[in-house]
C-alpha cells in the first residue's frame, strides 16, 4: 500500500509547496477558486523549489531524509503565507470563496469558452489517464535513463549524502558524473516515500510533469489566449510522438523542456506586462531548466540572454529587476557547481577551450554535419506536428502587424541563440561527431520545440486578441501584489 501510495502523497506535498511560491510571488490569491486552475503550475514550482532547496543542503552536507523533504515543503509553504499576507491582508468576506450553485437548467447559457474548457477537461483528461495507466507499467530500459538519472537517484535513495565515492570516481565517467541533480533528486523523494525502488513505477510520476505542464501553460496564457486558441495547440502537443515517446523513456530531455517552456513564458509575460511576479517566476523555472541537465544551463542562458537584449534596446528602466533575476538563477544553481569544484569532478566538454577562436576553428569541420542533423530533426514535423512552422508565422505576423513585437523578438532571440548553443555543444564535442549525432541529436532538440509550443500557444493568443478586440481577461485588475509600474519592467507592448 505504502509503495503505491505513498509516492502520490509525496507529489501531493510538492505540490503544496509550489502553492507557497506562488503566494510568495503573489501570482494566485488565497481563494479557492483561485487555486484550481493553477494546481499544474504550483506542482512544477513546487518541484523547482523543493530539489534546488535539496541540491543546496545535500551540497552543504545536510542529510537528505524524507524530515528534510518536509521540512523544506513546511518551510516553502509557511514563507508563502507570511508574504502573500504582509502583502494583501484578507478582506473576503464569508462564503465568497463558494462558488454560485448553477442550476442544470442553465447549463446552455453557458458562454461558448465554458464549454470550450468543458470539453478539454474531458479531453485532456481521458488522454491523462490512459496515459498514466500506460506510464505505470513501463520498464526503465532506456540506457541514458537508467545510467544517467535513475543511478543517481537510487544513490541518493540509498544514502543520505553527496557520495564523492560515486561522482568522482573515474569508473563511473560514463554517467556524466558532472551533471545537476534536479531530475534524480525528484526521483529519489519519489523512491523514500515509497520505501523501495521502483524504476517502473517512477514512469508514472514522469507522466504527471507532462500534465501538470499542459496546465500550466493553459494557466499562463489564459490572460492573453481563449480557449479555442490555446486548447487545439496544447491537444496537439499531448499527441505529439516526438512529446510522448521521449516523455515515457524517462530521458531528462522532456522535462528539462518543460521548464525551459514555462520559464519562456513567465519571462514573455514580464516583458509584455511589467509584473515582477511573472520575472520572480522565470527565475525560479529557468533555474530548474539549468539544474536538470547541462543543456538546461545552455537553454536557460539563451532564454535569459534573449530577455537581456529586449531590455536594453526597449526599457532599460527595467534592467536593475532582470539583473536580480539573472542573478538569481546562477546562484540557485551554484551550490552544485561548488560541490563539484570542491570534490575535483568535471565534465568532459572542453567549455573554456569552446570560447577559444582558434579552438573552434580547428574544429570548424564538424560545423556542417551538426547543422545538417539539428535542422533535419527540426524539419520532423511528423514528430512535432508542425509546431516549428507555426511558430514562425506567429512571429512574422506579430512583427509584420505590429503586436507585441517586443515578445516576438524575445521568442525569436530565444530559439536563434538556442539552436546556435547546440551547434556550438556539437563542435567543441571530444566525442566522435557520428556517433554523438545519432545517439542524441532526436532528444536535445526537445527544448527548442518546446520554446517553439510557448511561442505559438502566447503568440497566437496576442494575435488573436489584437484581431478581436479587447476582452475582459485583458482589462482585469493584475492579480494581488503584483505591478505594473518601471520599476517592475517595460511597460506593455504596443
Amino acid at each position: 500500500m505504502r509503495a503505491d501510495l505513498a509516492p502520490f502523497a509525496a507529489d501531493g506535498l510538492l505540490l503544496l509547496a509550489g502553492l507557497g511560491g506562488l503566494w510568495a510571488c503573489g501570482l494566485v490569491p488565497r481563494r479557492a477558486r483561485a487555486l484550481l486552475p493553477a494546481l499544474g503550475l504550483a506542482y512544477l514550482v513546487g518541484t523547482a523549489l523543493v530539489s534546488l532547496a535539496l541540491i543546496a543542503l545535500l551540497a552543504i552536507g545536510v542529510p537528505f531524509t524524507l524530515v528534510t523533504f518536509a521540512l523544506v515543503v513546511l518551510a516553502c509553504v509557511a514563507v508563502g503565507l507570511v508574504i502573500d499576507r504582509r502583502r494583501s491582508p484578507p478582506t473576503a468576506s464569508p462564503g465568497e470563496d463558494s462558488p454560485p450553485r448553477v442550476p442544470w437548467r442553465q447549463l446552455r447559457d453557458w458562454p461558448s469558452d465554458r464549454w470550450l474548457v468543458g470539453g478539454f477537461v474531458v479531453v485532456f483528461g481521458g488522454y491523462a489517464i490512459v496515459g498514466l495507466l500506460s506510464a505505470v507499467v513501463m520498464p526503465l530500459d532506456q540506457w541514458d535513463a537508467w545510467t544517467m538519472w535513475a543511478r543517481k537517484a537510487v544513490m541518493l535513495t540509498q544514502y543520505d549524502a553527496l557520495m564523492s565515492g560515486f561522482f568522482a570516481a573515474p569508473s563511473y565517467e560514463f554517467s556524466h558524473q558532472d551533471y545537476p541533480l534536479l531530475y534524480p533528486v525528484w526521483q529519489a523523494i519519489h523512491f523514500r516515500a515509497a520505501g523501495e525502488i521502483d524504476t517502473q513505477a517512477i514512469h508514472g510520476h514522469i507522466w504527471l510533469l507532462f500534465v501538470a505542464f499542459v496546465w500550466a501553460a493553459a494557466y499562463l496564457v489564459r490572460e492573453v489566449a481563449r480557449p479555442i486558441v490555446w486548447a487545439p495547440v496544447l491537444l496537439a502537443v499531448a499527441v505529439a510522438p516526438g512529446v510522448w515517446t521521449q516523455l515515457l523513456s524517462a530521458n531528462a530531455d522532456i522535462p528539462l523542456a518543460i521548464y525551459g517552456a514555462l520559464g519562456a513564458l513567465a519571462m514573455a509575460r514580464w516583458l509584455r506586462d511589467g509584473r515582477r511576479a511573472d520575472l520572480v517566476l522565470a527565475a525560479i523555472l529557468l533555474a530548474a531548466t539549468a539544474s536538470v541537465k547541462n543543456e538546461g544551463l545552455a537553454l536557460a542562458g539563451a532564454i535569459l540572454a534573449a530577455a537581456g537584449i529586449v531590455v536594453v534596446f526597449s526599457n532599460r528602466r527595467a534592467l536593475g529587476a532582470y539583473l536580480a533575476a539573472a542573478v538569481a538563477v546562477v546562484v540557485a544553481i551554484l551550490p552544485w557547481q561548488i560541490w563539484l569544484a570542491a570534490h575535483g569532478v568535471s565534465g568532459d566538454m572542453p567549455v573554456s577551450k569552446g570560447l577559444q577562436p582558434g579552438f573552434l576553428i580547428d574544429r570548424s569541420e564538424r560545423v556542417q554535419p551538426a547543422v545538417t542533423a539539428i535542422n533535419q530533426q527540426l524539419a520532423d514535423q511528423g514528430l512535432w506536428l508542425y509546431m516549428l512552422p507555426l511558430a514562425v508565422l506567429a512571429i512574422v505576423a506579430c512583427l509584420v502587424a505590429g503586436v507585441s513585437r517586443r515578445v516576438a523578438v524575445f521568442y525569436l532571440g530565444s530559439g536563434l541563440i538556442a539552436w546556435l548553443t547546440l551547434v556550438w555543444s556539437y563542435t567543441i564535442s571530444p566525442l566522435e561527431l557520428g556517433w554523438h549525432l545519432s545517439t542524441s541529436v532526436n532528444r536535445v532538440v526537445s527544448g527548442l520545440m518546446f520554446l517553439c509550443i510557448a511561442a505559438v500557444l502566447h503568440l497566437t493568443g496576442l494575435l488573436a486578441a489584437a484581431g478581436l478586440g479587447p476582452s475582459a481577461r485583458s482589462r482585469r485588475a493584475p492579480a494581488p501584489g503584483t505591478t505594473q509600474s518601471s520599476r517592475a519592467g517595460p511597460p506593455p507592448a504596443a
